[in-house]
Formats: structure tokens, C-alpha cells, sequence
């Protein structure tokens, strides 16, 4: 959400001409540069209406930049979800549980893609308690999607 009062410092910081003057002022309410005067000048009423054009223009652009900051965090949440064939979910149950042992079907595994591995780039499985005992390479045949 774009934070105006921010907003408004930075856009009287950009344009220092109207920063400071005393008969314009900032209406919250209506979220817009207005003056003081009841009866303002021709030049003050063009001037009000030119800061407020360029104030439009400034905010339609930060809620524009706004936007597209939540789009970019959108698109850096990595997807939480993998894809493997049935033979590498097979696989990385034989690895936790050989021949189905009751006692090691309980065993927590843990598959995680690694660029860099004894194998090369692929899927890995440990068992999550113990990873420094090694992890096994899911290969497959048509390979996996990553």
C-alpha cells in the first residue's frame, strides 16, 4: 500500500519550487495541494492545478512501482512443490525402509534438488535425521522435472 505522507515528502523534496510556500497547503482529506486563499490568483489557481496534475502523475506512478515490487516478491517465492516419477518415489522408499521393515517405515526422508552432488544436478534423498550418513541420486529414465 502506498504510504502517502511518504509520498507527498518525496514529491515536495523533487520539487523544491513548492516546498515551503505558505499559501499552499496539503488537504488529507481530499489528497490534494490546495491553497490557503479563498480568493486565489489566476497564476495561483494554474499553479495549484499544475502541482496537482504532477502530484496525480507521481502517485498513479508510485502505486504503479508499489505493484510491481508485490509482482517481483510474488515471482521470488520459490513453487513448494517438486515432481518425480513413481520409480523415484519407489526408489527413496527402499532407501528409508529396505524391504519394507515396520520399525524404518517410520524414518523421515528428506529429497531436495542439488545443482552440485557425487552424482551430478538431480534429486537426493537422506534420511532427514541423519544427512551426513549420504544421500542417494532418483534417477530415472525419463528424468525429472525440476
Amino acid at each position: 500500500m502506498t504510504d502517502l505522507n511518504k509520498e507527498r515528502e518525496a514529491f515536495l523534496n523533487t520539487f523544491q519550487y513548492y516546498k515551503g510556500r505558505r499559501d499552499i497547503i496539503f488537504s488529507h482529506e481530499h489528497e490534494l495541494f490546495m491553497t490557503r486563499s479563498n480568493n486565489p490568483s489566476d497564476i495561483a489557481q494554474k499553479e495549484i492545478s499544475n502541482m496537482n496534475s504532477r502530484w496525480d502523475a507521481w502517485l498513479r506512478c508510485a502505486k504503479h512501482r508499489d505493484a510491481e515490487l508485490e509482482k517481483a516478491k510474488a515471482q521470488a517465492v520459490p513453487e513448494k512443490k517438486i515432481y518425480l516419477t513413481c520409480e523415484q518415489l519407489y526408489a527413496a522408499a527402499n532407501f528409508g525402509a529396505p524391504n519394507k521393515d515396520p520399525e524404518l517405515l517410520e524414518t523421515e526422508l528428506t529429497i531436495a534438488w542439488f545443482d552440485e552432488a557425487h552424482s551430478g544436478s538431480g534429486y537426493y534423498v537422506y534420511i532427514s535425521e541423519y544427512p551426513e550418513e549420504g544421500a542417494m541420486k532418483l534417477e530415472s529414465e525419463l528424468g525429472a522435472e525440476g
